[in-house]
């Protein structure tokens, strides 16, 4: 099921905050080898911003944010829980906006900023690597970090994408526990590869 939350918060939205919203949740959760397509729903026109596949026993939620004159499109997919004694469930969230005027290509994708920030936010953070990927059919180049973090005495590790085209900015993310991190990859690269852009 797919529930759609809007926000009305008048604050200009700023790309960190749309990359770090990653879902946080008391339970975790176990893969399914069976995938199935997804289409996401845009902000405007109710026209699509891409399609993927994913596992079919993970949960969907979108989330749309207004704020000021810009609207930002987070789609958080929730991995299922592992037991009951599991204390996180692995998520990957993909966070949409429009580029505005005050956005630039270069401020957008510009990693060793967001690095910093980072490392200023969470305790313990660790930068494991950066690289550039294709991605998307119309072989779009990324930018690619992989950090690690505490919180919530939990350690996480982080996978994230960044892509700038010419009308949107895509930020996906994968959030596991540290050592449930490989498992998960496989399936956030699988989703990554599958990604088609729409508009």
């Amino acid at each position: 099921m797919v529930s759609v939350i809007e926000n009305t918060n008048s604050e200009r939205p700023d790309v960190m905050d749309s990359f770090l919203f990653l879902s946080f949740n008391n339970n975790v959760l176990a893969q399914d080898t069976d995938w199935i397509d997804y289409t996401s729903n845009s902000s405007s026109n109710n026209k699509s911003n891409f399609t993927t596949k994913i596992p079919s026993s993970w949960q969907i939620t979108e989330d749309r944010l207004r704020q000021a004159n810009q609207t930002v499109d987070n789609v958080v997919f929730l991995s299922p829980k592992e037991g009951p004694n599991d204390l996180f469930q692995e998520n990957i969230v993909f966070s949409i906006q429009n580029r505005t005027g005050n956005i630039s290509l270069t401020d957008s994708t510009d990693t060793r900023d967001i690095v910093e920030k980072l490392d200023a936010q969470y305790n313990e953070f660790s930068f494991e690597n950066q690289s550039s990927i294709i991605m998307d059919d119309l072989k779009i180049s990324a930018e690619s970090i992989i950090y690690s973090f505490k919180d919530s005495g939990l350690s996480f590790k982080t996978k994230q994408v960044f892509l700038t085209t010419e009308n949107d900015i895509y930020i996906f993310s994968l959030l596991a526990e540290q050592d449930q991190f490989d498992n998960y990859v496989t399936i956030f690269d699988k989703v990554l590869r599958n990604i088609r852009l729409t508009n």
